[in-house]
């Protein structure tokens, strides 16, 4: 057991370093193809009230992100304590490494009577996998609209766009038939050498729990709207924050934008996505050819101010719910 826990703390402590590194690689290459003095003209020049709309929009996004989350804790638990433990989670995961902040969101949440530790952690896998079959969906389309690709490009992301949306069908097929899928799976697993097969079988079945829910008509439609529903306000935060900074956007460049932050998460970064949320978004911005320096200026203005309103909302989190950051990192550490 010692040994496990002495891997497990090497293996954090070199993917905090790796991170910190990635973070710091990003920013470099940023303000070393950018001018640092062209983004603070941008950033000067910017129209900061479009900010406050911004700012609405994150707010609604954190609001129906409770719903959906108090719909899949099948409503045992007020809203406003889901809605104050959520914001303690995004506090964790922007301050803290290793993107804690699921951890503490459970820890919290399994301390609400009747809810229990194990359907904490359940709820972050349905999560994670509602949100990320709607990016995977979303992202073929939104680069199809991109006008800087060839013709040929374009066609092909709406094709796989379309293949997304039928992969997505058989999977929630595959969860209703768990275990054929699992005995199939290790069928599979065993002719390939060298492969931690217990490993992919538990990924498996965390990828099948998180889509159980969809294989109930009732409860995968509500999931399904809200999951919808709750991104909307967050593209039209983009859309508003690209106009801030004399920017003129479509709900498609918004969109491809947003798809480009959100598979950056799985970068390794720092604390927050320094540095990574920013080369993600400059990236996807230039692509669809937008300025360099109002590209950074939207990337460290939206980066800034999602980060203040998560800071607000959970420091705010913590005193409603009666605890402090020292006692959810005491209460993480028990359980990990």
């Amino acid at each position: 057991m010692r040994g496990y826990m002495q891997d497990s703390n090497h293996s954090n402590r070199r993917q905090m370093w790796l991170g910190a590194l990635v973070s710091i690689l990003s920013l470099g290459a940023i303000f070393f193809f950018i001018e640092p003095t062209a983004i603070w003209a941008a950033l000067q020049t910017a129209n900061y009230s479009y900010l406050l709309l911004t700012a609405v929009g994150i707010t609604l996004f954190l609001l129906l992100r409770a719903i959906r989350w108090r719909f899949l804790l099948r409503n045992e638990a007020p809203f406003a304590t889901i809605f104050h433990i959520q914001s303690v989670g995004y506090l964790v995961t922007n301050l803290l490494p290793l993107r804690v902040g699921d951890v503490a969101r459970a820890v919290l949440i399994g301390s609400v009577p009747p809810i229990t530790l194990a359907r904490g952690l359940s709820t972050m896998v349905v999560e994670r996998v509602l949100d990320m079959l709607f990016v995977v969906t979303l992202l073929p389309f939104t680069l199809a609209e991109v006008e800087a690709i060839p013709t040929w490009m374009q066609s092909a992301a709406r094709a796989s766009g379309f293949a997304a949306v039928a992969s997505i069908v058989l999977l929630v097929l595959a969860a209703n038939q768990r275990p054929f899928v699992r005995r199939l799976a290790t069928l599979i697993l065993q002719r390939i050498p060298r492969l931690d097969q217990e490993t992919w079988l538990r990924r498996l079945d965390d990828l099948l729990t998180g889509l159980s829910s969809l294989t109930r008509l009732g409860e995968g439609g509500v999931l399904i709207t809200l999951s919808i529903l709750l991104w909307l306000p967050i593209l039209g935060a983009y859309y508003m924050a690209l106009t801030a900074v004399h920017i003129q956007p479509t709900w498609s460049m918004a969109a491809f934008v947003f798809c480009a932050s959100a598979f950056s998460v799985a970068l390794p970064s720092s604390p927050g996505q320094i540095g990574v949320f920013h080369a993600s978004v400059i990236a996807a911005l230039q692509i669809s050819g937008q300025p360099e320096a109002a590209s950074a200026s939207f990337a460290f203005l939206y980066h800034a101010l999602n980060l203040l309103l998560m800071v607000i909302l959970g420091l705010y989190g913590l005193r409603s719910t009666g605890s402090t950051f020292s006692k959810v990192i005491a209460a993480i550490r028990l359980r990990r």
